[in-house]
């Protein structure tokens, strides 16, 4: 076997290769970020968070997904709007519970929901929400509810962080002007965006293909099929109220057909079927009869009582006994006593005045005093009356001479379930009966014939 080494032999024949050298790498980690990373977690920076919440007029509560663009849309006009509401219609509890228990107790309505957001806003879509909130307290003084609104605040914040799009809500938290089915919160929302709505063709949204979706729409339930009925309609009204297309979550989701619906009260078919009742002749409802007498009112409230005294009977000298004003039911009988012993003046007793037993305190007084007593019986519906009380508390004092304040819904169902039919039995001269016809301009019969109630 041959020997020899195995080594490699230098040579001075050919070049020597440099060892590489070694690159430079730059740090894209700022001193200020490696400093916030060793701080504890209650002295970090937090980063901008990108949903805003504000408060408007007291009560109504706006939130927006900010991406740095301004509050104005930059949506080619006129603007197409997708408006929602928010519960069981773009979400829905986990827990199956009618109310959630948390901020965290919500799903999509359906799984499709935050794509076809994404492409609405795409598709140049200005995307809203529009939501009745009366379970959340905006009130700072001692006591309110605040983990509701907490809650309320959490879960927008997870929907609109999960979405990343321009997309605002609005919930009006007490029973004013922004609860639906009234246009607070739309009238609210073009100011923000910049736009200005009308019937004419410079219009900056386009009504025809907006949409309004929301689950409170008249429908009547079922117990076979166990379909849960609607608790109202006022969705489908705010969406008539602004004048644009309405569709259920069930309908614009999932592509159903429309169901049967029913509304508690239709103040345009009312108007309607008045005028077509009504003739030429403006006949006497009342005249006075006796130099002295007691007129009682029975009727409930927003019904017409007050603008039938100022109407008619005011100007025939009576005088008005009112027991809002004088607050208990002896005031008003001392009042009327003076007016009658005293002053020699006839006397209106502008109450409710439901009940047997309540007339008959007033006809004992009128045997008392030696005059006569008479009734008119206002007859509109417990639906009708809460109509007229709505508008006339919440027409901007346009028909609301006397500033009344909004009447719950007790009042007008705790009429109804008091009432008994008046008869001259009780004691009464005579009775009238007056229905309600609504009187006033043509702007007041437009406000009028909108849907008011919630």
């Amino acid at each position: 076997m041959a020997s020899g080494s195995l080594k490699r032999t230098s040579t001075t024949d050919r070049d020597i290769s440099p060892p590489p050298t070694k690159r430079k790498v730059t740090a894209t980690t700022t001193n200020k970020a490696v400093s916030n990373f060793f701080k504890p977690a209650s002295e970090k920076e937090k980063q901008p968070e990108k949903v805003k919440f504000q408060i408007l007029h007291d009560t109504l509560l706006v939130g927006r997904y900010e991406d740095g663009s301004s509050a104005r849309t930059t949506k080619p006009k006129p603007v197409k709007v997708a408006a929602f509401d928010f519960d069981d219609t773009l979400i829905k509890t986990k827990s199956g519970n009618v109310f959630a228990r948390g901020a965290d107790d919500w799903q999509w309505w359906h799984a499709t929901i935050p794509g076809k957001l994404k492409q609405l806003d795409a598709d140049g879509y200005a995307v809203v929400l529009v939501s009745n909130q009366s379970g959340i307290s905006l009130r700072s003084e001692k006591g309110s509810d605040k983990k509701s609104l907490s809650n309320f605040k959490e879960k927008v914040s997870a929907v609109f962080k999960a979405l990343e799009i321009p997309i605002t809500v609005y919930a009006a938290t007490e029973k004013d002007l922004f609860r639906k089915p009234r246009t607070g919160m739309w009238e609210q929302m073009l100011q923000d965006y910049g736009l200005v709505d009308g019937d004419d063709a410079a219009a900056d949204v386009d009504r025809e293909k907006s949409v309004f979706v929301g689950d409170a729409a008249g429908r009547e339930g079922g117990k076979a099929a166990k379909i849960r009925k609607d608790h109202s309609c006022s969705d489908r009204d705010f969406a008539a109220n602004v004048g644009i297309p309405f569709q259920t979550p069930e309908e614009y989701w999932l592509g159903e057909d429309a169901k049967p619906f029913t509304r508690a009260f239709e103040p345009a078919a009312f108007l309607q079927t008045t005028l077509d009742s009504q003739t030429d002749a403006d006949p006497i409802v009342f005249s006075k009869k006796n130099d002295l007498e007691i007129v009682l009112f029975c009727g409930s409230p927003g019904s017409g009582k007050s603008t039938f005294f100022w109407t008619h009977l005011a100007p025939m000298g009576y005088m008005r006994v009112n027991q809002d004003q004088l607050k208990t039911r002896d005031k008003c009988i001392k009042a009327a006593t003076i007016a009658i012993d005293e002053d020699k003046k006839s006397v209106v007793v502008d109450n409710t005045n439901a009940d047997m037993e309540t007339r008959a305190a007033w006809v004992q007084l009128a045997a008392k005093l030696k005059v006569p007593i008479r009734l008119v019986h206002f007859t509109a519906s417990a639906k009708l009356c809460e109509h007229n009380d709505t508008v006339r508390a919440l027409s901007d004092g346009k028909m609301n001479p006397e500033k009344r304040q909004l009447l719950p819904k007790m009042a007008f169902t705790g009429f109804a379930s008091r009432f008994r039919e008046p008869s001259v039995e009780e004691g009464f001269q005579d009775i009238t009966h007056v229905d309600f016809v609504f009187r006033g301009t043509e702007e007041d019969k437009k406000l009028w014939s909108k849907y008011w109630m919630s």
